[in-house]
């Protein structure tokens, strides 16, 4: 601290840090100009290191990398540029002739060279005892290939390997809970089950046909009030085959199993009471939810649009319905319409201590993805949303799960280009270069 310096970081460290805290970090110092200049940055190469890049937004990142250092030349002085500076502006080109950053960076093998030297165990010769080492780590992997049950020498697996499907991990209880409470969540599997969906359309026709006055608002409202009777009558009387259906119907026990742990689509979630004994944060989550919204009372052409949702997890369920249970989230959720917004960075913010959708608290297990938040230093009223982990594994998922790619944040945007220049900000300029020509020097073959 004395000399204000950061020491004994590493290069993948400091893209950590580039990436995803300094643009929090700077928001309350630093003249304007300077500080979206620096942002722009951290953005520019937070887009650029990402596993999954569209092609169609590259030619706008090779733009942005011209204006960031165009901007940089008017607020710094020449002493700050050398040649790892000038490189910036060829890094995207090599994304189109070459693939994705992360392919081709070098951490894998930094990583790799601390095992080989982990290999060493006779300082006077290092290369032999990383050869002989080397061949007996070979050797003993060819042979677990013919023997049963036995881990293999190589990448480790994952904690939550296996845990796709959900699994509790801590704090298990057995509860008795409001009856209120749990149909809430009831109605909720039911409207997120698929072999439901065609009961809730076949409902909402009957109730339109039997009211052809109604307005939409008022349908959908009895609707809520009446499917759960209706359903389990419909399931009666038809004498359903499918079993899943039959104890759906007849409704959940209301003893309830809690956790204050659970692991599902490889990420660990907590309830903000266990989160709150830890150093890490894990109860922050997001939704895409398609929903109707209204104008009025009196709205007869409602729109159904997709709204992200922020929240904490205040409980962590698995409703019982005897022969299977359903993991659920009961969320505390922040008020979109008032305390939620976008600023001109990119930043998505939330008022954490604003709670609304008292009446709808619960979403699906499977359905949550995984954000943090960290108090904006400019405004401690606020929060700023950063993304959690995003999967790509190239295997097709249900319509309700989000794509954490698509949901407004700082880590998706470039800002506007601000082309008013406060002159008293700027410490250097320079007007000794003009626009050169841009040959490829690449030749591919035809």
């Amino acid at each position: 601290m004395e000399d204000l310096k950061l020491v004994g970081l590493k290069s993948h460290d400091c893209h950590v840090l580039m990436q995803q805290l300094l643009p929090v970090a700077i928001r309350g110092i630093l003249p304007k100009n300077v500080r979206e200049v620096i942002t722009r940055l951290c953005i520019f190469f937070n887009s650029i290191c990402q596993k999954v890049i569209e092609p169609n937004t590259l030619n706008d990142l090779e733009n942005e990398a011209v204006i960031i250092l165009c901007q940089l030349e008017m607020y710094f002085p020449p002493s700050f540029f050398d040649i790892m500076v000038h490189l910036i502006v060829h890094l995207v080109r090599e994304i189109k002739i070459c693939g994705p950053v992360f392919l081709r960076w070098m951490y894998p093998v930094e990583r790799y060279m601390k095992i080989l030297k982990g290999y060493v165990k006779n300082p006077y010769r290092p290369e032999a005892s990383i050869i002989e080492r080397y061949i007996a780590e070979e050797a003993i992997e060819f042979c677990t290939e013919y023997l049963s049950d036995v881990e293999v020498i190589g990448i480790p697996k994952s904690r939550h390997e296996g845990r796709n499907e959900g699994k509790g991990t801590r704090g298990v209880k057995v509860v008795r809970k409001d009856q209120h409470e749990v149909l809430q969540a009831h109605f909720y599997i039911l409207n997120n089950t698929n072999d439901v969906i065609p009961y809730i359309d076949s409902h909402k026709s009957l109730l339109k046909s039997t009211n052809p006055r109604a307005n939409e608002k008022w349908l959908l409202i009895e609707h809520n009030k009446t499917f759960m009777k209706w359903f389990k009558e419909k399931i009666s009387q038809e004498d359903c085959d499918v079993e899943h259906l039959k104890w759906l119907a007849r409704g959940p026990n209301f003893d309830v199993i809690t956790w204050t742990g659970y692991d599902i689509n490889m990420l660990s979630f907590y309830t903000k009471v266990e989160d709150d004994k830890s150093t890490m944060q894990n109860s922050g989550v997001t939704l895409e939810a398609k929903s109707m919204h209204f104008s009025s009372s009196k709205d007869n052409n409602p729109i159904m649009a997709s709204i992200s949702y922020y929240g904490v997890i205040e409980e962590i369920w698995e409703v019982d319905y005897i022969k299977f249970r359903v993991p659920v989230f009961k969320c505390k959720w922040v008020d979109i319409n008032t305390r939620v917004h976008v600023d001109e960075l990119g930043f998505t913010l939330v008022d954490l201590k604003k709670v609304s959708y008292k009446e709808d608290p619960f979403i699906m297990a499977y359905q949550a993805k995984q954000v943090f938040y960290v108090n904006d230093p400019s405004n401690k009223r606020w929060s700023i949303v950063l993304q959690g982990k995003v999967k790509h594994d190239g295997h097709d998922h249900d319509e309700s799960t989000l794509n954490l790619i698509d949901t407004p944040s700082l880590l998706r945007r470039i800002p506007p280009t601000n082309d008013e220049v406060d002159n008293d900000e700027v410490h250097a300029t320079r007007n000794d270069h003009n626009e050169g020509i841009w040959e490829n020097i690449l030749t591919l073959p035809q």
